[in-house]
């Protein structure tokens, strides 16, 4: 769930720019919340789309991957674009993206067009992210604008995934799909309001733009790669795991969003370390929580582990974000990095679902978690060496 990272690197470049008001702080939201839609709510997504179309778990996977991997696109594409192209227009774009991508996915069952639908959503998704995050990076307070977003984004999606069950009960699938298009059409009602920055949008990428530590960019953002990518593939099945283990909609929907409500309470507490306890044990801490709960998560799941799981998941994923892009800011100072990990974290995010899917040919999630365990364990290893390695002269 990435929900405090990637363009918000960018307000370090940005002095002298106009700042956000109260208007634009909550245009710059909303616009981020309903660019993020599929990755705060991802099991329940799938549990959507299964019930209106049928698909198995292999197809699931892969249709999220189609929808995360564009919105990966879109995200580093919007990087290029701030200093370029009016905000405003780039957003609208972004938003009718939206609107059309789950018009479409509303309309049509066969896998070709609902993959398709969903890269025309997840294109515009990207784009809502990218400008959205770079706006939240303008206010005068930048790291509390990002915890408003992100603790908005929790409330509500916890609350869908608690209402789950009943909003599957009373509401047709194409109605979500729907709903997703209306609310995306009333944010663009917003957008007077939105910052128009690329008339004074520092060019991070143009010469001069600071030193890059290649070394140590490439390691961090391998390391945010793998750990996105087993959290990403363990995340979107989790619902699917609870349905196979025969349970209830409502143990299901309270792992869920109890889960998700974990996250908070991860991104805080990692934000309120002592600095002297650096990051590696940190992150060894954040690596052996994850790796419990996807063991967890084996065979046949009670109710009761469910939930555990779900909570240390989220909580371990959500944890180790704050250290990832602290990281990753220092490999640059201008915030090139950071601006990459944004689309680095969302592409390992949509292939771990593909990947999985690969493995779920048998039926069971066994395989999935053994190897998400083991990537989840590379990537903690891959960045506490590379830290070892910044300290080290070039």
């Amino acid at each position: 769930m990435e929900l405090n990272t990637a363009i918000a690197g960018m307000a370090a470049a940005e002095e002298g720019t106009e700042r956000l008001d109260r208007g634009g702080l909550i245009s710059a939201i909303l616009v981020g919340l309903i660019g993020a839609i599929v990755i705060f709510i991802t099991p329940g997504f799938l549990a959507v789309v299964a019930q209106k179309t049928g698909f198995d778990n292999d197809q699931l996977g892969y249709l999220a991957a189609w929808d995360i991997n564009a919105m990966g696109v879109t995200i580093g594409l919007s990087t290029f674009a701030l200093a370029k192209v009016r905000w405003r227009l780039a957003v609208g774009l972004g938003l009718a993206l939206i609107v059309l991508g789950n018009l479409l996915t509303a309309a049509v069952i066969s896998f070709p067009a609902m993959a398709a639908a969903r890269v025309v959503s997840g294109a515009g998704e990207g784009i809502a992210i990218g400008f959205a995050f770079a706006a939240l990076g303008r206010a005068k307070n930048p790291d509390r604008a990002f915890a408003i977003y992100l603790v908005t984004g929790a409330l509500l999606s916890s609350g869908f995934l608690y209402m789950l069950p009943l909003i599957m009960n009373v509401f047709a699938p194409s109605t979500f799909f729907i709903a997703i298009a209306g609310f995306a059409g009333l944010v663009m009602l917003s957008l007077r309001a939105f910052p128009d920055g690329s008339k004074d949008e520092p060019d991070i990428f143009a010469a001069g733009g600071g030193k890059l530590d290649l070394r140590a960019a490439s390691g961090a953002l391998l390391g945010v790669f793998l750990l996105f990518f087993a959290m990403g593939a363990v995340w979107s099945y989790s619902e699917r795991i609870g349905q196979l283990s025969q349970l209830t909609d409502g143990a299901i929907a309270n792992g869920l969003s109890i889960g998700t409500m974990a996250g908070v309470v991860g991104a805080g507490l990692a934000g309120v370390l002592p600095r002297r306890w650096g990051r590696s044990w940190p992150l060894v801490f954040s690596g052996a929580i994850g790796t419990v709960s996807f063991l967890m998560f084996r065979d046949h799941v009670t109710p009761t582990a469910f939930v555990l799981a779900c909570t240390m998941m989220m909580f371990s994923w959500n944890f180790a974000q704050p250290l990832l892009s602290g990281i990753c800011s220092e490999a640059c100072q201008r915030g090139r990095v950071v601006c990459a990990m944004g689309s680095i974290q969302t592409f390992g995010t949509g292939l771990g679902p593909a990947a999985a899917a690969a493995t779920l040919v048998t039926g069971s999630f066994t395989v999935m978690i053994y190897a998400a365990s083991l990537i989840l364990a590379l990537s903690i290893v891959v960045t506490i060496v590379t830290m070892r390695w910044s300290r080290q002269p070039a």
